[in-house]
């Protein structure tokens, strides 16, 4: 749970998404600005409607996260984590970074330490336990 939750706060430090999304909008319909492959219905009856083309899969959600093991969440959370820290760096080289710089990269620093101590073998079956309590599947069942 906190493997997602973590990564959930950050998951596009780690990768690009959506990846081939559709670029022109459909008739009557535009692109609705800072998300690719969302278009939102201009003219005609469906004026308002919004049509998200992107691929639902794949979609950096919880749902889709609980669906990925430990050891994938584990490496997608250090691969965040150090994407946002050399965001970080990058900012404070250009002097635009915010006045709780250090505290931030410490939490960051942190949470790698965290991340690396999980083992991903004993968090699967802890959730496996949990999600058979609840009468819940594992998206890897």
């Amino acid at each position: 749970g906190l493997l997602v939750q973590r990564l959930l706060c950050r998951w596009w430090y780690a990768y690009d998404w959506p990846e081939n999304a559709q670029k022109e909008p459909p008739e009557k319909y535009d692109a609705l600005d800072g998300f690719p492959g969302v278009f939102v219905c201009t003219s005609g009856d469906q004026v308002g409607h919004i049509l998200d083309t992107r691929d639902e899969e794949s979609r950096p959600c919880f749902q889709n996260f609980t669906k990925k093991s430990s050891a994938e969440l584990k490496q997608l959370l250090l691969q965040a984590l150090d994407g946002q820290e050399r965001v970080l760096q990058q900012a404070q080289q250009n002097g635009t970074a915010s006045a709780d710089f250090e505290t931030v990269l410490k939490e960051l620093k942190g949470m790698r330490k965290w991340t690396n101590k999980v083992n991903a073998n004993k968090a699967d079956k802890e959730a496996n336990k949990l999600l058979k309590g609840f009468k819940l599947k594992n998206g890897n069942d």
